[in-house]
């Protein structure tokens, strides 16, 4: 039956996909409030709001090929509640210091690095949870509606965020993220589906040996290593191309501060749609098929970038080109993540993620680096072009790749045993 088969009445996911839900709105609240506070508050100084951004990527960098060792290790329940809990915890904090007039730097430092600790281990266990949890027929309508729900978090969460801080001040708005973590920690321990034992680890195995065997399986599968390579260098040219657009938008096409709001605020949309529309596409086409041309869309989109002219017709054009952007975004992030996630066997999927997160974050802060040494020496004209003419070379890895002769997705046998 039709219902019987819609996730809307899945219980257990119903419950996922509303805690997820609530921590992002949460999540958009801090990121707004972390800053202001030191901003603000503590009257901090550029270099000192640099390091707070900084310290809470770090331990993607440092952590995430040892949580997906550690995660794979265990059921993947019980580290997404403690993560959470942890987590509301260390937001919760923030007020408290505040209240207390105790807040300063360090403070936040150790917030935003044990915060950024907490979204390593819940996203190594959140990303490996769902084929468990839904199996791999209704795997890909799942990834959508999460996604989904992301998007409707990212361009409603600044608002709420944005008015909460207005009413109570960023110290105390930081509470509403503490409390979204507790919702998603108390909705996944709702959660009955069993979960099976990971096993018994082999004789002598070690972590180091762990994370060792996840890389090689990653990078050496004929189907993941492209996938995860394309990812990687996308990632790479994508923070250059962020890491200058806004000034080359402000200083050589005049936009003012409202434009550039309004034009991501409406382009964000372009995010829901490709959330409804990927399990479709993926369903009708194949995944593999809709990756490879979900994958051409940042290299056609981001040519107007380079195009346009100072005035509203060029505005135009850019929210009309970011929104479509943006459902070829999230159609491949859907897409591909279930991909990955049928492909790699229940045993490395920890790992599997874990190495995918490292690499593309890990490539990112060196595209943004050298974007903005490139601008500085040929102008910043000059680097877009030359960044989103590379940014053919990812799609350019797939299409290269086996997926190009693929319809249907390789499931591993593994998911099938469990399904």
């Amino acid at each position: 039956m039709a219902g019987e088969r819609s996730l809307w009445r899945h219980r257990d996911f119903m419950l996922l996909l509303s805690g997820q839900t609530a921590s992002l709105l949460g999540a958009e609240v801090s990121t707004l409030a972390l800053p202001l506070i030191a901003v603000l508050v503590l009257d901090a100084s550029v270099m000192q709001v640099g390091v707070l951004a900084a310290l809470h990527s770090v331990p993607v960098l440092l952590a995430s090929l040892q949580a997906g060792a550690i995660v794979d290790r265990s059921r993947k329940r019980p580290i997404m509640i403690a993560s959470n809990l942890v987590a509301a915890a260390v937001m919760a904090s923030v007020p408290v210091a505040a209240v207390a007039g105790a807040l300063g730097m360090p403070h936040l430092y150790v917030v935003a690095l044990l915060a950024g600790l907490c979204e390593v281990f819940f996203g190594a266990a959140y990303q490996s949870y769902p084929p468990n949890l839904l199996g791999p027929e209704r795997l890909l309508d799942g990834n959508a509606k999460l996604a989904t729900s992301l998007s409707l978090a990212v361009i409603t969460g600044p608002i709420l965020g944005g008015g909460l801080i207005t009413l109570v001040g960023a110290a105390r708005a930081v509470l509403a993220d503490a409390l979204s973590f507790l919702v998603s920690a108390v909705t996944v321990m709702l959660i009955r589906t069993p979960e099976p034992d990971p096993g018994p680890r082999p004789s002598g195995a070690r972590l180091r040996m762990e994370i060792a065997e996840g890389l090689r399986f990653t990078l050496r599968h004929p189907m993941l290593r492209p996938v995860i390579l394309s990812g990687a260098v996308c990632a790479f040219l994508l923070a250059g191309v962020r890491a200058i657009w806004t000034v080359y938008l402000v200083r050589e096409l005049g936009w003012s501060a409202a434009v550039l709001g309004l034009v991501w605020g409406i382009s964000g949309v372009g995010g829901t749609i490709g959330g409804l529309v990927a399990s479709r596409l993926g369903a009708r086409y194949g995944l593999p098929r809709v990756m490879l041309v979900a994958r051409l869309g940042y290299p056609v989109t981001y040519i107007p970038l380079v195009l346009i002219s100072p005035g509203v017709a060029g505005q135009v054009v850019i929210t009309i080109a970011f929104t479509v952007e943006l459902v070829a975004a999230f159609v491949y992030n859907i897409t591909h993540s279930s991909f990955r996630q049928l492909v790699c066997p229940p045993r490395l999927l920890g790992r599997m993620n874990a190495t995918n997160r490292w690499l593309s974050w890990g490539a990112a802060p060196l595209g943004a680096l050298l974007a903005g040494t490139l601008g500085s020496l040929l102008g910043l004209r000059t680097t877009l072009v030359g960044f989103v003419v590379a940014l053919a070379v990812p799609a350019l890895i797939l299409w290269l790749s086996p997926l190009r002769a693929l319809r249907d997705v390789p499931v591993h046998e593994s998911h099938l045993k469990t399904a």
